[in-house]
């Protein structure tokens, strides 16, 4: 029998229209030990340096510490973007990022590699990781960089590829199970790369579009998935993103009650 005990984290992309006030406070109430940032800067006051500290120290309170946070992706944040000029961009606004969360006491961050592609996955791949090594050549040498994989296979091969290219002190990788479920035969990237993990964003779907359901609710075979997540001993910390962050259909605590049991049936 397995005796790995996990703890369990959400994501505060649960819903972006309620406050992060809310999230802490139905988080730790249903018995989440962790939180993340989405990337949604407005919600979490991330810019507002009095203000987040106030949400980060309520955090720390209510026994649900901040511990990660997502880089906004898309325009200004695409890494793989070919203009030189556009991707420079990137990279200084994905620093600047990874600066104020480094002096917020936040020293995980999630990066997607790369946007929804306009070019071919050799270029996205290249631009990626000469992006990704600037970036770790400036970024703070104790904060753990992880990269994400996206959805498609595409994405999946650029991951791939970027996880061969650095070692696991430079970059980590944080396993979205949605994207994955999109992209290809299920668990392609987890049984290869599984030694990898750092970072989970866990969740479900119906096999066709990125629903971040939750786990149990859509057609991915969480018996599987702990079978293989199990083998890396020190990942003990699951991260859920479930919810898309837009308004949910029913209470807010409700669902993260209900993400919570299914944590604990998963992975209990």
């Amino acid at each position: 029998m397995n005796k790995k005990k996990y703890r369990f984290g959400i994501s505060t992309t649960v819903d972006y229209t309620v406050s992060i006030e809310s999230i802490l406070k139905h988080a730790a109430d249903a018995g989440f030990s962790f939180l993340s940032l989405g990337a949604n800067h407005k919600q979490s006051h991330f810019w507002d340096m009095e203000r987040f500290k106030e949400i980060r120290d309520e955090a720390e309170e209510l026994g649900i510490p901040i511990e990660s946070l997502h880089i906004p992706f898309g325009e200004g944040f695409d890494l793989s973007y070919p203009d030189e000029a556009e991707r420079r961009l990137a990279i200084a606004n994905t620093v600047k990022y990874i600066e104020r969360s480094y002096s917020y006491g936040i020293d995980s961050v999630i990066i997607h590699p790369h946007h929804y592609l306009k070019e071919s996955k050799e270029t996205a791949l290249s631009r990626s990781r000469e992006s990704l090594e600037e970036i770790i050549m400036q970024a703070p040498a104790d904060i753990r960089l992880n990269i994400e994989n996206l959805p498609d296979d595409r994405g999946s091969w650029i991951c791939s590829g970027l996880l061969d290219h650095f070692d696991s002190g430079e970059l980590g990788w944080c396993y979205d199970s949605s994207h994955e479920n999109i992209s290809g035969e299920p668990f392609h990237l987890l049984e290869k790369h599984y030694d990898r993990l750092a970072v989970t964003h866990l969740s479900d779907n119906m096999g066709e579009d990125d629903d971040h359901l939750i786990p149990g609710e859509g057609v991915i075979e969480w018996r599987r998935m702990r079978g293989i997540v199990d083998r890396k001993e020190a990942l003990t910390d699951l991260l859920f993103e479930v919810g898309t962050g837009d308004r949910l259909a029913e209470p807010v605590e409700v669902f993260i009650r209900r993400a919570f049991k299914r944590a604990l049936e998963y992975f209990g």
